[in-house]
């Protein structure tokens, strides 16, 4: 217990020893065989106010531990056995987890809000797992949010954790982390918005901007995907409108004002309101062609440029009642199922998305691979090399499935009903994508699946 308040786990793997409001994480048990170990641990949680925790977290994605803020919603305590959604608040370029209540005033906002609000620490490290000059490593704060502390929030606090009952949000940089995270990872949230952020890094404004951010915080220029005349792929694989196609099917929402002071919301014109006029500019342009490119792939979305409007507290603070509302009522009604197939692209060598496991060619250069209407009927696949993918669990036990245009004709599914196969798309590429020399076009195969029959069919 925090207070008043109660954290539940769903196993128990924890002890906590309490003293006054501090409660101190003194071991862990190991979970099942099969479980997955997270490296990551709370070491403390000190409740800072009636319905906020704040957590210590000791993790490997950073070298040294992280906090974050955890708002209980009202009624947290009242039944024991009651499970609530989840909304992850990202915060913008030097700021922390503190904003979401410090700056927007995130607890009054979330009176009535039925679910608990997590805000992490993202520094001005784009919420990307930093390149560091090919070196990797700390910091890495996509490993950390999907990898870690998803996993933690669920296990030590009653969450519906589903894709249908997750959502994310964020301001500025933390719109871009928002919409990154979710399009890298759909499977994951099943409501997304981005408030005045920055999500096209296309645009010389946005790019400076991710150029500049690691210095703010210690780093290098350039440190979170390398320079981007040498590592244009690895901008492109983590910018939200390069990776528009994959938010088909979450339930988007793209906010933003016109960088024009409005007195009337609170702005004022005699304070650092008016250059902030500058940035939501910058921010306006990025969100406007973001709107353009979803329409463009018809990916369904809530557009709303506010008009008047800074990159200040007051307009943030607007964007953040219209968004709760929108997360409030996609909660009650449950409706954001999986696609019976889709679309989705990645630079990764290797990749789950929907329980579909994708291993690039290991000789391949860095480029994008690209799946197309990948159901229980086939998948079509677009890049370079060998590439072998294994299916979520659509067939039954041990049967033989027919296939056509993978390597072999037929594969046969594992006792979860998944079966593996390879596809050739041609010689694997030797120069990275976007840079001098990379072949332009890439080589597609669709692969189908045909059950035969078994002996007592």
């Amino acid at each position: 217990m925090f207070g008043a308040w109660t954290i539940s786990r769903v196993s128990a793997r924890r002890a906590f020893l309490f003293a006054g409001v501090l409660t101190a994480l003194i071991g862990a048990s190991a979970g099942s065989a099969s479980a997955e170990v997270n490296p990551a641990t709370i070491t403390s949680a000190v409740q800072t106010a009636p319905r906020v925790i704040e957590l210590t977290i000791d993790t490997p994605a950073f070298t040294t531990p992280t906090k974050v803020h955890v708002d209980l919603p009202n009624g947290y305590n009242d039944d024991p056995n009651r499970r609530w959604p989840t909304a992850y608040f990202l915060a913008g370029t030097q700021n922390t987890y503190r904003s979401f209540n410090s700056v927007i005033g995130g607890v009054a906002l979330t009176e009535t809000f039925p679910a608990i609000v997590i805000s992490p620490n993202g520094d001005s490290g784009y919420w990307s797992d930093w390149y560091n000059r090919s070196n990797g490593g700390a910091p890495m704060y996509e490993t950390y949010v999907i990898e870690q502390l998803i996993p933690l929030i669920d296990e030590y606090f009653r969450t519906e954790a589903d894709r249908a009952h997750r959502a994310i949000a964020g301001v500025s940089m933390g719109g871009y982390g928002a919409l990154m995270l979710a399009a890298r990872h759909p499977d994951l949230f099943g409501s997304a918005a981005s408030l005045s952020g920055t999500l096209n890094s296309n645009l010389v404004a946005n790019a400076a901007a991710v150029s500049i951010s690691p210095a703010l915080q210690g780093g290098k220029l350039d440190d979170i995907y390398g320079p981007r005349l040498t590592q244009e792929i690895r901008w492109r694989g983590h910018n939200p409108a390069d990776l528009a196609g994959n938010l088909n099917g979450i339930d988007l929402q793209v906010r933003t004002a016109n960088a024009r002071l409005n007195t009337r919301i609170g702005e004022n014109p005699f304070s650092a309101d008016l250059i902030s006029c500058l940035v939501e500019a910058g921010v306006h342009d990025s969100s406007v062609s973001m709107h353009g490119i979803l329409d463009k792939l018809e990916v369904p979305h809530l557009w709303k440029d506010y008009g008047a409007g800074c990159h200040t507290p007051a307009n943030f603070k607007r964007q953040v009642i219209d968004t709760l509302a929108v997360f409030t009522a996609n909660f009650a009604t449950h409706d954001v199922q999986a696609a019976p197939s889709f679309d989705y692209a990645s630079i990764e060598p290797e990749f789950k998305v929907w329980d579909w496991n994708i291993a690039a060619d290991p000789d391949r250069a860095v480029e994008f691979i690209r799946l197309a209407r990948a159901s229980s009927e086939g998948i079509t696949l677009t890049g370079s090399g060998t590439t072998t993918v294994t299916t979520p669990p659509l067939f039954q036990a041990r049967r033989f499935v027919q296939l056509e245009g993978a390597t072999g004709e037929w594969a046969r599914a594992d006792d979860s009903g998944r079966i593996t196969f390879r596809v050739d798309l041609g010689r694997a590429s030797q120069i990275q994508q976007y840079r001098f020399g990379a072949p332009t076009r890439k080589s597609s195969q669709t692969v189908s699946f045909s059950p035969l029959p078994m002996d007592d069919d």
